[in-house]
C-alpha cells in the first residue's frame, strides 16, 4: 500500500483528499503547513507528497523547494494541488521540482489518476536506474 502526505492549510480539502486517496486504497497522513512536511516527510517516508501552495507560515513553493534541497527526501514527487491555476505558478512549481499540478477544483478521479501515474513513473525511472547499474557492473 502506497503512503500519501497530504498538506494543505484547509481541513476541508485534507479531508477531501484523505477520503478519495483512502478509498483509492492509499495510507494517508496529513499536516496542516509547509513548515511541517520536511520533518513529516522523513518521519513518515511517504512515497508521494500531495502539497498546496497557499499556506500561511511556509508558502507550497517555499516547502517544495525545501524538500528538493532535503537529499534525505528529493525522491519523493511533489504534486502541487492548488487553485491558483495561473500558469507563472505551473512554471515556478515545476521549476523547483514538482512532478505534476492539479487544479482546485479537480475533475472525478483526476486526483486518483495522477498520484497512481506519479508513483508509477518513478517506479519506473527507478527500475531502469537500477538495471543501468547492474549493466554497468557486468560490463566493467
Amino acid at each position: 500500500m502506497y503512503k500519501v502526505l497530504v498538506v494543505d492549510d484547509s481541513a476541508d480539502i485534507r479531508l477531501l483528499l484523505g477520503k478519495t486517496l483512502k478509498n483509492a486504497g492509499y495510507t494517508v497522513v496529513e499536516v496542516t503547513d509547509g513548515d511541517e512536511v520536511v520533518n513529516a516527510s522523513l518521519s513518515y517516508e511517504p512515497d508521494i507528497i500531495l502539497m498546496d501552495i497557499g499556506m500561511p507560515r511556509m508558502d507550497g513553493f517555499k516547502a517544495l523547494a525545501s524538500v528538493k534541497r532535503d537529499p534525505r527526501i528529493r525522491h519523493i514527487p511533489v504534486l502541487m494541488v492548488t487553485a491558483k491555476g495561473h500558469p507563472d505558478d505551473l512554471e515556478t512549481a515545476r521549476s523547483l521540482g514538482a512532478h505534476d499540478y492539479i487544479n482546485k477544483p479537480w475533475a472525478h478521479g483526476e486526483v486518483e489518476l495522477r498520484v497512481q501515474w506519479a508513483i508509477t513513473s518513478v517506479e519506473r525511472r527507478r527500475k531502469k536506474a537500477e538495471e543501468q547499474m547492474k549493466q554497468q557492473k557486468l560490463a566493467g
